[in-house]
């Protein structure tokens, strides 16, 4: 089951396709809109699924929905997405994973100013993945 969510504003540049999708419902305390936690467990965030489609042209994302749910939690979550819930996502680390692959990178660092730089410190993270 997938679900499309249409936006007023533009979807952020960071998102991309296999990113998880969570969703925040809203409530009213005290004149201010909050996090609904109270009918929520824990934290009142809500996974949704995994993005599969980003339309920037359109303002709209497709979103397949968690499949480890039960068909009940997934009809809920499909009917509890309204206006006003705050939608949010994380990174899948599968896709973004920050270390390097290889046996060999080199890099170049180029100052394209006129004017004087200066360099403070360049690191990297390796592990030696065989011998």
């Amino acid at each position: 089951m997938d679900v499309t969510l249409k936006f007023d504003y533009d979807i952020n540049e960071s998102l991309q396709v296999k990113d998880d999708v969570y969703y925040c419902p809203n409530t009213a305390h005290g004149g201010f809109n909050t996090v609904d936690n109270e009918n929520l467990p824990n934290t009142g965030i809500v996974r949704i699924g995994y993005c599969t489609e980003v339309d920037r042209s359109n303002k709209q994302i497709r979103v397949e929905v968690d499949t480890s749910l039960s068909a009940l939690a997934q009809v809920l979550i499909v009917n509890g997405l309204q206006v006003g819930c705050f939608i949010m996502f994380g990174k899948s680390n599968q896709a973004n994973l920050s270390s390097l692959l290889g046996y060999y990178a080199e890099t170049t660092f180029v100052n394209d100013s006129p004017k004087k730089a200066e360099l403070f410190a360049a690191s990297t993270e390796f592990s030696e993945s065989s011998k």
